[in-house]
C-alpha cells in the first residue's frame, strides 16, 4: 500500500510540475541578468535584433575546456555580424569580475564571458555542462545543444547561417 501511495504522489505532483518547468525549442528564451568582466550589469534582451549563442559553461568541466577552441572560431567567423556569443558562469564558481577575467585569460576565451546567478540555472534547466541555446533575433529559442559533439562547430556553425540567412 505504502508504494502505491508513493506512485500516486510522483505521478500527479511531482511529474506534472518537472515537465511545466523545461524550457524547450520554440520557447522564448527568459531575460536574465549579466555581471561584464568590468563589473556592469546587462542584460541577455539587452543583445537587441542578434542572433545571440549562449553557452552555459562550468569552470569545473572537461567538456567545457575541450570546446573552447570550437567557440572561439565560430566568435572570430561571426564577429562584426549580426551575431553574439556569450559564455556565462554562475555565481556559485566565480563571485566577482576578477576571477571571471583571470578565467577567461587562463583558458584562452576570445568571447565574452559572464556571471549570471543560479537562478538563470534554474531557468534554464541547466544540470550539466556544457549547454548551448541558440536564439534568434526575435529572442525565440530555435536551438538547444545540451553536452557536446565531434562537431559542436559545425552543428553551431550550421544553425547560425540558417538565422542569418532569413
Amino acid at each position: 500500500m505504502k508504494k502505491v501511495l508513493i506512485l500516486i504522489f510522483f505521478t500527479f505532483f511531482l511529474i506534472p510540475q518537472i515537465g511545466q518547468s523545461t524550457i524547450k525549442k520554440e520557447d522564448s528564451a527568459p531575460d536574465f541578468s549579466l555581471i561584464t568582466i568590468d563589473d556592469k550589469i546587462v542584460n541577455l534582451y539587452q543583445f537587441n535584433g542578434k542572433v545571440i549563442i549562449i553557452e552555459f559553461l562550468s569552470t569545473k568541466c572537461f567538456a567545457c575546456d575541450y570546446i573552447i577552441p570550437d567557440i572561439n572560431r565560430l566568435y572570430e567567423k561571426f564577429n562584426g555580424e549580426a551575431v553574439q556569443i556569450i559564455g556565462v558562469l554562475f555565481n556559485n564558481e566565480i563571485e566577482n569580475p576578477e576571477k571571471l577575467r583571470e578565467f577567461k585569460k587562463h583558458r584562452g576565451i576570445k568571447y565574452p564571458v559572464f556571471i549570471s546567478d543560479s537562478k538563470t540555472k534554474k531557468l534554464y534547466n541547466i544540470f550539466g555542462f556544457p549547454n548551448f541555446f541558440i536564439l534568434n533575433d526575435k529572442k525565440k529559442i530555435v536551438q538547444i545543444y545540451r553536452g557536446i559533439t565531434n562537431d559542436m562547430f559545425g552543428l553551431l556553425n550550421k544553425e547560425t547561417e540558417k538565422l542569418l540567412r532569413r
